[in-house]
């Protein structure tokens, strides 16, 4: 940090700059074809990624033995209608459904999600790594899940309406008397939301705009995290999951937590927000309003924190009930962490690290990144 009085003001500018071109990191990261994620989703989009392999690969990664029952139960995925990367939820429905879950998806008015378009396209170089982001078996199942013929593909036409199931805060020129219905509607849809067994958040483009100040989402994340049931959220999916807040002290749910997401040099900058639409895109956005790793930091306070190991191929933390990934790939892991949660007899760690392919591990003293230290 530059103090004041430090010399000249070209002293002070030479400073800065010296600053900032030494925080710089040129990592390297395994992509496409080459990540491990490509084969994974190669072996779904197959068939072959059975409940067999499924909890050899929990165990590979959390050490865990799992136990899941014949029929688990019901697990619940949120999905931004205006641009979800495909991975992120092609590969956690994937993962559920393999374990036996009946999966349920909701989007913020009930309409059919579309696909952000570049997510099921193996041409694309994102612009923090110039790299190519999807492998041919993500852009398969991608492609597959977005047909409304196929058997993934018509179980996304009719999702659940979060906005009549679980009704958004009154605003104050709703008045007093909006109080008792709204309070009526939320235990009911509340209620209604104790069937399932865990909640994911999928993250893409569209979560900025569709989930990131919904009110009718917070009170689930809420719910779930008070019943100790994992809650999981990918990639920009992370930025809704932090917002939800204690509606009495309006403090962070993950508060004083660890959680993950995009680090400052992976995130979106100017050009890349193109808001997408269905059959292309929209205007640009600009860069993001505020980079994830500066919410996240700012969501979990001084005794919580961000943590991210730029270059890893997967990156997922748990921290108590709240499961977070990094980007797009990352769902896969995060989904295996829900599992161990649910069906590992407490065996996993509280707080539990996965950022390589294979076996992760509780978080070291000083691993994460915090405000003020």
């Amino acid at each position: 940090m530059v103090q004041k009085g430090a010399g000249s003001p070209e002293d002070v500018a030479q400073a800065i700059a010296d600053s900032h071109a030494a925080a710089v990191e040129f990592p390297t990261m395994a992509m496409s074809a080459d990540a491990p994620v490509g084969l994974i989703a190669q072996r779904m989009a197959d068939g072959g990624f059975d409940k067999a392999f499924l909890v050899s690969e929990i165990e590979r990664f959390t050490g865990v033995a799992v136990d899941i029952p014949e029929r688990p139960g019901k697990v619940l995925l949120v999905i931004p209608q205006h641009g979800y990367w495909a991975a992120e939820l092609t590969l956690p429905d994937q993962v559920f459904r393999a374990a036996g879950y009946e999966v349920d998806y909701v989007t913020p008015r009930g309409e059919r999600p579309f696909v952000f378009g570049v997510s099921i396209d193996t041409t694309f170089h994102d612009q923090a790594w110039n790299a190519p982001q999807v492998s041919t078996g993500e852009a398969a199942l991608g492609t597959r899940y977005n047909d409304r013929t196929t058997t993934e593909g018509q179980r996304l036409n009719q999702p659940r309406n979060l906005a009549d199931w679980l009704p958004a805060t009154p605003r104050p020129q709703h008045g007093e008397a909006a109080r008792e219905p709204f309070r009526s509607r939320l235990a009911e849809g509340l209620r209604d939301a104790t069937q399932y067994a865990a909640v994911l958040i999928v993250g893409g483009a569209g979560a900025y705009m569709d989930l990131g100040g919904n009110t009718s989402v917070r009170p689930l994340v809420q719910l779930l995290a008070a019943l100790g049931r994992p809650v999981a959220a990918v990639c920009y999916g992370v930025q809704v999951l932090i917002q939800a807040t204690d509606p009495q002290t309006q403090v962070p749910l993950v508060w004083g937590r660890l959680a993950t997401g995009h680090s400052e040099q992976d995130d979106y900058t100017d050009g890349t927000t193109d808001v997408p639409v269905e059959g292309g895109y929209g205007p640009n956005y600009g860069s993001a309003p505020i980079t994830l790793e500066q919410m996240v930091k700012q969501y979990t306070g001084p005794d919580g924190g961000f943590i991210s190991r730029n270059g890893s191929p997967y990156m997922a933390v748990a921290d108590g009930p709240f499961i977070t990934a990094r980007t797009t790939p990352d769902g896969y892991p995060a989904s295996l962490l829900v599992l161990a949660q649910l069906h590992g007899g407490g065996a996993l760690p509280c707080k539990y690290v996965i950022d390589g392919d294979g076996r992760g591990h509780e978080p070291a003293a000083g691993e994460a990144r915090r405000i003020g230290g």
